[in-house]
């Protein structure tokens, strides 16, 4: 094996084992599934909550493997499909249960561990509105994702918004460990629905370059042997 197919080998390889080593930042309960909805369809997160209450009410606070801490005002907790609460369509998302967000100042958050400083990660997550209008409730909430209470993204929705998947771009200053919050911003029965969070690390380009010369090697060295290998032999 000649110098120059060595040093590129070893690109690829580098450049592999860059990308395949970009983990996501580990996030306990992303589906807000882990946890279940003991009352039914839907509860209020409330300390001692009690399931017979109207609205039903539940303790999530706490709970082992909730992973997430559901700050009050007057509405957010968690929703199954096809409750009381008219959720959008959960048919074919990878989650079974929901976030709800329900008036202004109410905020889930998380402390992840895990970031490295200055390098590029996608926040990826599904929302929703619900599906009512009138009456005193609907789906117009707006919704800002913060981390350390930076603003990343915000979003107005409107009701009868279905489940859609929202891809944020970011980094943090620091390594180690940051709070991602997600806010309901509008006072008043006005309700959306969170679920599906991850955060991913996007590869350097370098890195992309890299793994993108060593396949273009992989096949043009392929298509030379195939030519190779249909050449007829000389006649004797």
């Amino acid at each position: 094996m000649n110098a120059k197919r060595v040093t590129l080998t070893a690109m690829v390889v580098f450049a592999f084992c860059a990308i395949a080593t970009a983990a996501p930042i580990l996030i306990t309960n992303g589906n807000f599934s882990d946890v279940p909805i003991t009352c039914g369809g839907y509860a209020y997160q409330y300390f001692g909550g009690n399931c017979n209450s109207n609205p039903p009410q539940q303790d999530f606070n706490g709970t082992q493997g909730f992973g997430w801490t559901l700050i009050i005002k007057s509405g957010i907790g968690l929703t199954a499909p096809n409750s009381a609460f008219q959720p959008p369509d959960f048919t074919g998302l990878p989650f079974t249960q929901a976030l709800f967000l329900q008036d202004g100042a109410s905020t889930a958050y998380q402390a992840l561990g895990g970031f490295s400083a200055n390098t590029n990660y996608v926040l990826s997550f599904y929302i929703g509105s619900r599906y009512a209008e009138g009456g005193g409730d609907d789906g117009n909430q707006t919704v800002q994702v913060t981390m350390d209470g930076v603003a990343l993204f915000t979003i107005s929705l409107k009701s009868f918004t279905p489940f859609m998947l929202e891809e944020v771009p970011f980094s943090v200053p620091t390594d180690g460990t940051h709070t991602l919050a997600f806010n309901g911003l509008n006072p008043g029965d006005h309700t959306a629905f969170v679920s599906g969070v991850s955060i991913t690390e996007v590869p350097e380009p370098a890195s992309l370059l890299l793994l993108g010369a060593g396949i273009g090697l992989v096949r043009r060295r392929f298509r030379q042997r195939s030519i190779e290998a249909h050449v007829p032999a000389p006649r004797a």
